[in-house]
């Protein structure tokens, strides 16, 4: 049996925002920080929970504040710190027996790539949005991305699926539900280690889908759907 298992990469693979990291950053000489951070973390659960357009949320955080170049290339590093506990060596498991696995991400590939590579993906197995740059400003995102909007992760997935037996989606947010949710997966696994959102947690439960809220538990909810799979069912 051939499986492709594709990662979410925020609250994820990371155990963090990549995106709201680099905005935090840039707001901390803001003249009401408190403010500004409270509505990144609202627009954040938003576009997260499928309350705003995904595109929406993703371009009003660029614009809370004033991105650049080399802050972009400073957070990317730090990003390499922040894998969540436990993953990187159930990567390795997965790789060892035989899973394709790619990160589909919302997040950036500007912010997301060192780390990736990090975790084992290489470039063709990364796919997330990219900053748009005027000099060294960020002006906005590459809208021509499917990543960039709602129902983006089914059609990355639907271009890359169909030579694998079976599609596992994981992640934290409704777009990843919405790739299984739109037939692009398989099966969909809500990852409640890093962040709980009560709407993904309801449709997997609706849904008859797994949720897992440790990583031992995402092991064993991957191990049990290969083993179904190999039986047909």
């Amino acid at each position: 049996m051939s499986r492709l298992i594709a990662f979410d990469v925020d609250s994820t693979l990371l155990r963090v925002e990549s995106l709201d990291m680099a905005v935090q950053h840039a707001l901390s000489s803001h003249p009401d920080r408190e403010g500004a951070e409270a509505r990144l973390h609202g627009l954040t659960q938003a576009g997260m929970t499928g309350q705003l357009a995904l595109r929406d949320s993703l371009l009003t955080r660029i614009g809370i504040a004033e991105l650049t170049r080399p802050l972009v290339e400073e957070i990317a590093e730090t990003l390499r710190r922040q894998v969540t506990p436990g993953i990187k060596p159930l990567l390795k498991q997965l790789r060892d027996q035989g899973d394709v696995l790619h990160a589909i991400s919302g997040g950036f590939t500007d912010l997301l790539e060192p780390v990736l590579d990090d975790l084992g993906f290489g470039p063709a197995f990364i796919h997330a949005n990219r900053f748009r740059y005027q000099g060294e400003q960020v002006t906005g995102l590459d809208e021509d991305i499917p990543l960039s909007r709602n129902g983006g992760k089914t059609e990355v997935l639907n271009l890359i699926a169909g030579q694998f037996d079976q599609v596992v989606m994981i992640g934290d947010g409704m777009t990843d539900f919405e790739a299984y949710e739109g037939g692009a997966a398989d099966r969909f696994i809500g990852f409640g280690v890093i962040a709980q959102r009560e709407v993904v947690l309801a449709a997997a439960e609706h849904s008859g889908a797994d949720y897992v809220r440790t990583v031992d538990a995402l092991s064993r909810a991957l191990k049990a759907s290969a083993f179904n799979q190999a039986r047909g069912d």
